[in-house]
Formats: structure tokens, C-alpha cells, sequence
């Protein structure tokens, strides 16, 4: 269900049938942290982004493509041979090289999914790790990815507003931490401005305890020629603050989907990225 919607949205761009048998680049956006964690914690050596990425589907392998964040020259697939777990929400693909585990968690485009419902944005979570001498070496990369809104599709009058999920990591001294949250996102297509508002909570991977993000706000404005916006977020009552950048998707600017930056303050170090989503 999840590949039948996608393609979907994709075919209504394309100028026949036939073009939905070939490899479709996918734009998007994607982020990385990197880290290191041992039994007393966890080592972060910092997030960054770029905005020119995309994601390669092949329907006739039914395969998925990426590439690695601060070095595009390398490139990992994912297909059916490496799928190891498909739930509702969720598809989960798993490739292991000698002492290197990959995983690539998909978000189903599918109608009963109880996390969010998406037709024309996706995203995905691949993890590359790497075991030696008791020290875990992690690159986490979020890519949201899809059928962007076509630049003259975007108004300059009205406004629009989304429900929004979060789904990241954080990394303090503490650990790793899986980030979850939802929220809202307006775009104001009249002034060309933004304004979200998400609740997210952070839960340990290893064990310990929940961090509670609170409620973390943000402004920022729309980039009409790329369909895009970017917003810088306000620290909040307990020290933390979200940017993000990312595209509108869809026909009618049906969607979002960015990428986000979780900072934290001096009281509360560490830095976070993932996707935020909404419809």
C-alpha cells in the first residue's frame, strides 16, 4: 500500500506510463548526527545538513538508494532481500558488513498507519554503526523526501496549517535518544512567514531517564521560488530550541516535510536532527 500511494503521487507528474518503470529521483532534505557511545555514555561529534539530496526509488527492484550526508560519493540500497521487519507504521531493512550494521526505517505511506498519514512526502531513518573495542561509532541520517509542489503552485495569499509529527535523535554525554513529538505547522503565504509549534520528549535508548523537551516554537519565512521555508526556533523554559528547513509537497502544498536542528542550551547540552511531517 505504502509504494502504490507513492507512486502514485509520482505518476501524476509523469508524461506516461511508462515512466513510472524507471529509477525516480525523489528531492529532499537530509540531516545527519554523528556519535560515539561506550558503557558510561555517549561522545557527540556534531549534525549537519544538506539540502540537495535525494533519494533514488527503482520500482522494477523495488529499491531504495541514499546518499551519505557529508560524502555523496557514497551511496547505500536497500530492497527486499534486506527488509527484517514491516509493521503498520513502519518498514525496517537491515544489511551487516563484518562489524557495520545498517538499517533503514521507512515510514509506510499506507491509509491505517497510526502515526501520521502521507501521500506525497515520505521519510526514513538509516543508521550505519560500528562496533570496536567497546566503542559504538554511529552515523544517524533523516531523509524526508517526495513529490515537491511545483514553485507556481505556491500562493502568495491565504494561509495553511498542518498537524506535524517529530521523529529524530539526540545525543548528550548521557547517551543516545530516540525524539518523538507533534505539534503544528501555519505557512502565512500572504506575508510569506511560518510558525510552528511542536511538544517532543526524548527516550533513552539504553535505559535512563525521559527528557522532556517541553514545547518548542519557532518563525521563520517561505522561499517561493523552491517551494521551501526555514525557520529558527526560540529556546524554551527548559533549554532547548528547533530550526527547520524543508519543502512543501504535493500539488496544493499538501505537505510538509523538513528536516530539523535540536539545540540545547549550556545547561542542557547536546544536539539532536530528524524530520518533522505533516499533512
Amino acid at each position: 500500500m505504502r509504494k502504490y500511494l507513492y507512486l502514485a503521487a509520482a505518476a501524476a507528474l509523469c508524461a506516461g506510463s511508462a515512466a513510472s518503470a524507471v529509477p525516480v529521483n525523489y528531492l529532499g532534505w537530509q540531516g545527519t548526527i554523528q556519535y560515539s557511545t561506550t558503557a558510561s555514555g555517549a561522545t557527540n561529534s556534531g549534525t549537519f545538513a544538506r539540502i540537495t539530496t535525494k533519494v533514488v526509488y527503482d520500482p522494477a527492484t523495488d529499491t531504495y538508494t541514499l546518499k551519505d550526508t557529508g560524502n555523496p560519493a557514497l551511496t547505500s540500497s536497500f530492497g527486499p532481500a534486506n527488509i527484517t521487519s514491516t509493521t503498520t507504521n513502519f518498514t525496517t531493512y537491515t544489511k551487516v558488513s563484518g562489524s557495520t550494521t545498517e538499517t533503514f526505517r521507512l515510514l509506510n505511506q499506507d491509509p491505517a498507519n497510526t502515526l501520521i498519514v502521507l501521500q506525497y512526502v515520505d521519510y526514513g531513518q538509516w543508521r550505519r554503526a560500528t562496533t570496536s573495542g567497546g566503542t559504538t561509532s554511529v552515523n544517524d541520517t533523516y531523509v524526508v523526501f517526495g513529490t515537491k509542489t511545483p514553485a507556481s503552485a505556491i500562493p502568495h495569499t491565504g494561509s495553511a496549517s498542518y498537524s506535524t509529527i517529530l521523529d529524530g535523535t539526540w545525543v548528550n554525554s548521557a547517551g543516545a535518544y530516540a525524539v518523538s513529538g507533534s505539534g503544528t505547522f501555519n505557512a502565512y503565504f500572504g506575508s510569506g512567514t511560518i510558525g510552528y509549534s511542536t511538544t517532543a520528549t526524548g527516550t533513552p535508548e539504553a535505559g535512563g531517564a525521559v527528557i522532556n523537551f517541553g514545547t518548542l516554537t519557532g518563525t521563520g519565512s517561505i522561499a517561493y521560488a523552491s517551494a521551501g521555508f526555514k525557520g529558527t526556533g526560540t529556546f524554551n523554559g527548559n533549554g532547548y530550541a528547533l530550526d527547520v528547513n524543508g519543502n512543501f509537497y504535493g500539488p496544493a502544498y499538501d505537505e510538509i516535510g523538513a528536516i530539523f536542528k535540536l539545540r540545547g542550551n549550556a545547561t542542557h547540552p547536546g544536539s539532536g536532527t530528524g524530520v518533522m511531517v505533516g499533512n
